[in-house]
């Protein structure tokens, strides 16, 4: 299998496509500096071949008159202790030199790439042969293999040499390019090709190849530095290449001795050798930048001054004509003024871009040192821009906090939480570490955090997503400080959670009296927990305002547009009178589950977990069918089994009328690719940023068999169905906007005009207004196209306006579905209407009356599988039962009970 994959990935380079190479040269012609390198390794090309003609005498000719003698006009650069021209020995050593480098580094980088890639790439008993080719060529005794068949290498002897160099050469790159891959094959863009049916070599050949492209071209360059170094120190024993021939390895051997008393025998070979292999340095930096699209040379920006400021009395945090430049860009804060009391909760509202974020770094004095900043900042009476890096230690954390989005990037993983606790503790108290230990258990358990004792000693990674916001919360408050800014920290929580650290933002305020920045893109979220809120928008604030005055007398258009854009649960999609088309995909009682081994040595299955545990769903032609539900609920493995196109472990799953069981053949895998496509959450993710969106575009089409004219004709078409000009086809993914990537994500998926798309989350990762026009655009093609959707999201806002039924999942099985617009407005199951109830809604006074449910703690471990009804732990209905209605909650679990909208609880009748 090895050889044949690495055959076919060979054929693949072969044919890769002359556009993407002509993108490569035109960025490399631009950078400066390879250019400089590519210039000097011609003109050395140019001295090792058209150097002979440029002297009458030959690297073998001797002149017995002149012994070591010092350049003059007879020998330019001298002669050696036999009298040989030193000028045409080095030329030729160049030309020798020359060849062995850059052709041991092709040849070993070449193996490299292709057997790592293979390797990693298609894992099992082809992945353990190709590791284990390499490790018996690791131990191998390469040097004493050179040392000893070299010298019986006469004419032509230095092209064997290149091969031994570049076959002992080449294993340690190849174990890097393996370990890349391994990650790469499991990233979004790569996990999207091989779902759309394009093959493994094509995959490994147009996106795992790329990818690790940076450090295949370093590793090229110092391969050519390394083979010529390894030829040195061979020749130097007299193992290299072998004379009369000479390079530069054995003239530097040779001179190295009489560097001192006579350098030209040494310095002249030595310098060229410095000179090429800086050179090629130069080239390789520059096309790792080229072959990368994202990047570029780093611009020097030097800080602008900083006056002072003086804050108004009793305010907090004081910001008066903040601007903030990165680059040659435009400002991305530019001019703004804001104050904040003691107690007040400011929001700060805006769509990304618009400065939010930077706001809040300028404010701790995080921004990058290349930033250029301009304005005052005053915390706790002290200017913050251009103070010293003391002073900006004691200001963070004790005067202002900060809560970031992501609590798994924030927190140290290496580190125990209590640990990390502590040590915010320890760097403004002196206390002891006992004490710090004993104040990270009360903040635990200040944020509510059950357990705290035991949970002080777990480590991020042993978190779920909303405890690690907890703690980033109990990190923030440990020093007492007067100011918390908190940066969108409920974006990437299910709205269960996010009431529940909304909860505990408001209680930890009012037990510490502090000032309160909220970030959000989330007008709902901001309606229930602001005082004021700041609209900004291209790093400008264009209204700002009392919440209840903003929300109900919206002044600017922006704020007004946003406002529209916000999904509702009161504007749920109108029922459509047309009866829904065949079913296009059935899932009855699916079910997956993942082995759980211990040990390292001696591997035992301890148990399993149960990701899917009794999925019903069904989707009919040219309807959305939203499958809802927390983190961890089963949502995404039940796409994934559906995507795999295999016989489920457990249930059924039947597409287009075909029931998927047994092995399919790859004919009729490849027409189920076609009909069933997707889109990811994330759209940069998602699309390989190496590639042209018109190549990604097209990719699919050409897994699937489309001529190349055609394909090309079909990329401008999609591209106008989706609303994008067909020019933008040779752009790169980084050059568009978050909307316009999920764009280029939804013409990929239904160029080969699909019968159902699958959506991923298709909007979380979009601001309002994008969200909204995505939700338009996905709306009109299902109209106009006859699509079916089977969308995944835990964002009920979401599902109110554009689905037709929805499935609520809950560990892994469904618990309640039905016509979308009956389960939102009657919601029978107790985890349904909690998930309703923590939805924000965007209007001051509705979010603030009304009740929400919270539920208690997380869901029980994927591991477990409780008897009964699973959510009984958490269900707010179990808690009020009578002990003999409990009973059969936890004896039995609940069957899908009721018509059209069916519900898994035995208690529907209390609801």
């Amino acid at each position: 299998m090895a050889d044949t994959l690495a055959a076919e990935v060979a054929d693949e380079a072969r044919q890769a496509p002359p556009t993407r190479l002509r993108v490569v040269a035109g960025r490399l012609r631009r950078d400066r500096a390879a250019r400089t390198g590519a210039g000097i390794v011609a003109l050395l090309f140019v001295l090792a071949f058209a150097g002979p003609a440029l002297t009458h005498w030959s690297y073998t000719d001797i002149d017995y008159t002149a012994l070591r003698a010092a350049p003059s006009a007879a020998h330019w650069w001298g002669t050696n202790g036999i009298g040989q021209d030193v000028f045409a020995q080095t030329v030729r050593g160049l030309q020798k030199s020359l060849l062995i480098g850059l052709a041991v580094a092709v040849v070993a980088t070449a193996l490299a790439a292709v057997v790592g890639a293979v390797a990693g790439y298609a894992g099992g008993w082809t992945e353990r042969g190709l590791v284990l080719v390499v490790d018996l060529l690791l131990v191998f005794p390469s040097f004493l293999v050179i040392a000893v068949v070299s010298p019986r290498l006469r004419a032509g002897g230095w092209v064997a040499f290149v091969g031994l160099l570049a076959v002992f050469g080449w294993m340690i790159s190849a174990r890097v390019v393996r370990s890349l891959t391994i990650s790469l094959k499991e990233l979004p863009f790569v996990r999207a090709a091989r779902l759309m049916g394009v093959s493994a070599p094509r995959i490994i050949v147009r996106h795992v190849l790329p990818s690790t492209a940076s450090f295949l071209i370093i590793d090229a360059t110092l391969a050519v530095g390394a083979a010529v170094m390894t030829e040195t120190a061979l020749s130097y024993f007299g193992f290299g290449v072998q004379p009369p021939d000479v390079s530069l390895g054995t003239l530097i051997a040779a001179g190295t001795a009489s560097a001192v008393t006579f350098p030209w025998m040494f310095f002249f070979p030595a310098g060229l050798l410095v000179v090429f292999v800086l050179a090629v340095n130069l080239v390789g930096d520059g096309l790792r930048d080229a072959v990368d699209p994202r990047s570029g040379p780093a611009r020097a920006r030097r800080p602008e001054p900083v006056p002072a400021g003086a804050p108004p009395d009793g305010a907090v945090l004081t910001v008066r004509g903040l601007r903030v430049r990165f680059g040659d860009g435009p400002p991305a804060v530019d001019g703004i003024d804001l104050t904040v009391h003691r107690g007040q909760v400011l929001g700060i509202v805006g769509e990304s871009g618009s400065g939010k974020s930077v706001t809040v770094l300028a404010a701790l004095g995080l921004l990058p040192a290349g930033a250029a900043v301009t304005g005052s900042v005053v915390l706790g009476g002290t200017e913050v821009l251009g103070a010293d890096p003391p002073t900006l230690r004691r200001l963070r954390g004790n005067v202002a906090a900060i809560v970031f989005q992501d609590s798994l990037s924030a927190l140290t993983p290496v580190y125990r939480v209590g640990d990390q606790l502590a040590e915010a503790v320890l760097a403004h108290r002196g206390v002891s570490r006992a004490e710090a230990r004993r104040r990270a258990v009360e903040l635990l358990r200040l944020v509510g955090i059950p357990s705290p004792q035991l949970r002080a000693r777990a480590f991020p990674d042993e978190l779920s997503g909303g405890m690690r916001q907890r703690v980033m919360i109990a990190m923030a408050i440990a020093n007492d400080p007067d100011l918390i800014l908190a940066d969108e920290p409920t974006t990437a929580l299910d709205v269960t959670v996010q009431a529940q650290i909304l909860q505990v933002l408001h209680d930890v305020r009012a037990a510490t009296g502090a000032a309160l920045v909220f970030v959000s893109h989330d007008l709902g979220v901001m309606a229930g927990i602001a005082d004021r809120v700041a609209v900004m928008r291209g790093g400008r604030i264009v209204e700002e305002a009392e919440v209840r005055q903003l929300y109900r007398e919206p002044r600017e258009p922006y704020t007004r547009e946003l406002l529209a854009a916000q999904p509702r649960l009161d504007a749920p999609r109108t029922p459509r009178a047309t009866p829904p088309g065949p079913p296009v995909l059935r899932v009855t009682g699916l079910r997956r589950t993942f082995p759980v081994y211990r040990g390292r040595v001696l591997r035992r299955r301890t148990g399993a977990i149960h990701a899917v545990d009794g999925v019903d769903l069904t989707v009919h032609a040219g309807r959305t069918h939203a499958l809802v539900g927390e983190s961890g609920s089963g949502k995404s493995t039940t796409l994934l089994e559906i995507l795999g196109l295999q016989p489920p472990e457990g249930g059924s799953i039947e597409l287009f009328g075909r029931e998927v069981a047994g092995r399919l053949s790859g004919a009729d895998r490849a027409r189920l690719r076609r009909r069933m496509q997707l889109v990811f959450q994330d759209p940069f993710a998602s699309l390989d940023p190496r590639l042209p969106v018109g190549d990604v575009i097209a990719e699919p089409m050409l897994a699937q068999g489309y001529p190349p004219a055609r394909a090309r004709a079909r990329v401008d078409e999609v591209l106008r169905l989706v609303g994008l000009d067909p020019a933008l086809a040779r752009r790169f993914p980084h050059e568009f906007s978050g909307g316009q990537r999920q764009r280029i994500a939804i013409a990929r998926a239904i160029g080969v005009e699909p019968d159902l798309l699958v959506l991923d989350e298709p909007v979380s990762s979009l601001d309002v207004t994008v969200q909204a026009a995505v939700l338009d655009l996905l709306a009109g093609l299902q109209e106009r196209l006859g699509l079916a959707y089977l969308v995944v999201t835990h964002d009920l806002a979401v599902v109110a306006r554009i689905a037709d039924v929805v499935s609520v999942v809950y560990l892994g099985r469904t618990v309640e579905t039905g016509p979308a617009a009956d389960v939102l407005a009657r919601p029978w199951h107790p985890y349904t209407r909690a998930l309703l109830s923590c939805v924000p809604v965007p209007d001051p006074d509705a979010e603030r009356r009304r009740e929400r449910i919270l539920l208690p703690g997380d869901p029980p471990a994927a591991d477990e599988r409780p008897v009964g009804c699973r959510f009984r732990g958490r269900c707010p209905l179990y808690a009020t039962l009578e002990p003999a209605r409990r009973t059969i909650c936890a004896t039995e679990e609940p069957a899908m009970a009721g018509g059209e909208h069916r519900a898994a609880c035995h208690h529907t009748d209390l609801g």
